[in-house]
């Protein structure tokens, strides 16, 4: 069964370890006491399934609450919650059958101690996440919200915790309200501040509200270097739960004399607020796979509504509008569901390279949570395309516009030893634009040209074509179907240290394009060239789905064994 806080994951590989370890029971620092009262009528049932018991695997616990049911809609109780007793008897020596029948029989009022287990000590990744607070007002439908609440403050330090929503019912009031998600804080009711309550008060305050209250909640809103640094389209895709609304509102905009389709309003706490990657003012370039070049406002806003529950959206963010468009180079990463036998994220949880994940215990973190850095919330997941930008944290360059200062490339080339055919650089990692970090290789390229066309390259390099050049020229076009771009090695930002073993840095922007010139005689060049490798671009262990941008033509440069 699905513990609460797997994040409403019923896949196989979704399942908390650390609720399959604690089968049994839930460890002393981890266990948190609600009592739980039902009022049955006469006749009807609580529409709760027990398993377990002293002849059953494991101490008797909740395994499903039928929808629309009694113990459903009290809101008090989670799939995987241990119920201790009922009316003050202790099910623990009870064989399952015994525990059916006591609850048949029990009477119109039901009290159940409930076990359940805390929620995380601390957000479980607080690099990258900003939280933000919303008000929120709700209408008490029965005696309840339609949210669980966990958490809250015990004489017990260890076991303080904010008081945090495990569940959201579907179609409860909360859910239709729309803004609550699993994982939010409850800060406050009516202006009552709930961060020194205990679970049992801040129930209490919760029962005594009138019928409608003002809720103020904290919320996780993920960070996306990414999308600050990307130059160009991105795509960006959210997933969402079926029915729920992405939380934009859209407008037209006058770009470059033509009309555009922008951002207008991000709701807070929606989806999109949470997952970081849209802002006001972003141009919507296509939805679901349809462009908005031609579309009205009104047909942009219906294509918006009628979108499933994983939504792709081109955009160019606001940031860059004033940029040239672009066509997007998208290089997508994304965790891959398949689990093989050398995974090592399956089998044992705790093989993990230090500082990927801050979680408080690592054993908390189900096999669906571990690649936190590539999902944005806890619920929607932005995997984000841009120019060469796989995801978010990764570090693959937009060579763009962005030369290397002259002076650090020098020294680095004064401590690279020349005679290596591919070397990596000696100098260690550094800071290249869009503050992602890299290391430089070197490579030799062979282009075969003719006199006619050239390689189809085009360097850049000092003010003055007659000047010394102090750094390397760097690639500033490569003509498309050029001997350059079929060749799939050269990409714009790459710095030419040499052509046919002539050193460049010496001599002039003239001189290397002379060289260039002399060798498309020849039909052939040699060059030796230093590019930038992005350090990492995956934060973590597994199996991945990774999808490169290809040119007819191009090699992508894998061989296979």
């Amino acid at each position: 069964d699905d513990g609460p806080y797997s994040k409403g994951s019923k896949d196989s590989g979704g399942m908390d370890t650390a609720l399959v370890s604690r089968r049994q029971s839930i460890p002393e620092e981890f266990r948190g006491v609600t009592i739980v009262e039902l009022i049955k009528k006469e006749g009807s049932t609580l529409g709760l399934t027990i398993s377990g018991g002293t002849d059953k695997d494991g101490k008797p616990r909740v395994s499903n609450l039928r929808p629309g049911g009694l113990a459903a809609r009290s809101d008090q109780l989670n799939v995987g919650d241990y119920i201790k007793s009922v009316n003050g008897i202790n099910l623990t020596k009870l064989r399952h059958d015994e525990i059916i029948s006591l609850l048949k029989n029990v009477g119109e009022r039901v009290v159940l101690e409930v076990e359940y287990e805390l929620p995380p000590a601390v957000p479980e990744s607080s690099a990258g996440i900003i939280p933000k607070t919303i008000e929120v007002s709700l209408y008490k439908e029965g005696n309840s919200f339609g949210f669980v609440l966990r958490g809250g403050a015990h004489e017990d330090w260890h076991k303080s915790r904010p008081l945090v929503l495990t569940y959201v019912r579907p179609g409860g009031p909360a859910d239709r309200e729309g803004s609550l998600k699993i994982g939010d804080r409850l800060l406050s009711v009516d202006g009552i501040p709930l961060h020194s309550m205990t679970h049992a008060d801040a129930l209490n305050i919760l029962r005594q509200c009138s019928q409608e209250a003002l809720f103020q909640i904290e919320y996780d809103v993920t960070i996306m270097d990414t999308v600050a640094n990307a130059s160009g389209p991105l795509l960006v895709e959210i997933a969402k739960t079926p029915g729920s609304t992405l939380g934009i509102t859209l407008t037209t905009a006058i770009h470059r004399n033509k009309q555009v389709i922008v951002i207008d309003k991000i709701k807070p706490a929606s989806v999109v607020d949470r997952c970081g990657a849209l802002h006001v003012g972003d141009h919507i370039l296509s939805i679901d796979g349809t462009s908005t070049e031609h579309c009205s406002l009104l047909e942009a806003t219906q294509l918006l509504a009628a979108t499933s529950e994983n939504v792709k959206l081109e955009i160019l963010p606001v940031h860059q509008s004033r940029l040239p468009l672009k066509p997007p180079e998208t290089v997508k990463v994304q965790k891959s569901d398949h689990h093989h036998c050398w995974d090592p994220c399956v089998n044992y949880c705790h093989t993990h390279h230090p500082g990927h994940c801050k979680t408080p215990t690592w054993n908390q973190t189900s096999g669906q949570d571990y690649c936190k850095s590539l999902v944005a919330a806890n619920f929607s997941s932005p995997t984000m395309n841009a120019q060469g930008f796989p995801c978010q944290n990764s570090n693959t360059l937009p060579r763009s516009s962005h030369p290397m200062s002259p002076r650090t490339t020098m020294l680095r080339r004064r401590q690279k030893k020349k005679e290596h055919k591919s070397s990596l650089s000696l100098a260690s990692s550094t800071v290249g634009p869009g503050g992602q970090i890299v290391h430089t290789e070197t490579t030799e390229v062979v282009l075969r040209g003719d006199p006619l066309n050239g390689f189809g390259l085009q360097l850049q390099g000092g003010i003055f074509a007659t000047e010394t050049l102090s750094s390397p020229p760097l690639v500033r076009f490569i003509e498309p179907d050029s001997p350059a771009e079929r060749c799939g090695l050269l990409q714009v930002g790459d710095r030419v240290l040499s052509i046919n073993g002539i050193a460049t840095e010496d001599g002039t922007m003239e001189e290397a394009n002379q060289l260039l010139r002399d060798a498309a005689l020849t039909n052939k060049v040699v060059l030796e060239i230093e590019f930038d490798v992005a350090e990492s671009v995956i934060p973590s262990s597994g199996t991945f789905h990774v999808k490169l941008p290809k040119k007819r033509g191009v090699e992508l440069g894998i061989t296979i064994s």
